[in-house]
């Protein structure tokens, strides 16, 4: 009579979890000699980009493409969260302390006469932030513009904050100042409710 059908060996259990299947996979790989695992290598690369890819994707887009392929959704945070806004900090000019302003710049014809090697004698702009209220922020969104600093004290233009009288802790820009040194006065434009009022230099 003919021969039975042959016994099938033992059967292999599937892998408990992906971890288990991550070993298994490395096990059997071990196994290949190096033909066979080039071979495997091979047949598991993704087939070459053509040149139509490369046309519908462009190179600015290539960041956002592999985000979305990690699960990410314009106009949402991570795991679906809101959106957080990214925020910088606003540099300050070098050892320049908390709520100083630069020093003055040298009079004419009082400059180094010699610079160091990077240095140049053009004047570098001195950039803050601003807020809605005109307020000097250190840190700012992302696409918020900084703005040249305006002047300080009681000069005309200069942000001020008013610390008594019926308008205190109102800020305000300076438009003009008179009176004699014993009752010098500034005229002053409030930030918000644009209502210009004339206050003792002192408050």
């Amino acid at each position: 009579s003919a021969p039975g059908p042959a016994a099938a060996g033992p059967a292999q259990a599937a892998p408990a979890d992906e971890d288990a299947a991550a070993a298994l996979a490395l096990l059997e790989e071990a196994r290949m000699d190096d033909e066979a695992r080039y071979r495997h290598d091979v047949a598991r690369r993704a087939e070459p980009a053509s040149e139509e890819a490369y046309e519908t994707m462009p190179i600015e887009e290539f960041g956002r493409a592999m985000l979305r392929g990690m699960g990410w959704k314009e106009g949402e945070g991570y795991n679906g969260k809101a959106a957080v806004e990214p925020i910088e900090y606003v540099p300050r000019p070098q050892l320049l302390g908390l709520a100083a302003t630069p020093a003055p710049e040298a009079a004419p014809g009082r400059e180094r006469k010699y610079i160091k090697p990077g240095e140049s004698r053009d004047k570098k702009k001195d950039l803050v932030y601003m807020d809605e209220q005109g307020r000097q922020r250190h840190v700012k969104k992302v696409g918020d513009r900084l703005v040249e600093r305006g002047p300080t004290g009681l000069q005309a233009g200069a942000l001020v904050a008013i610390v008594s009288g019926p308008h205190s802790d109102l800020y305000a820009r300076v438009v003009s100042t008179g009176g004699v040194s014993s009752d010098l006065r500034a005229v002053v434009r409030l930030t918000g409710s644009q209502e210009v009022v004339s206050l003792p230099a002192g408050h």
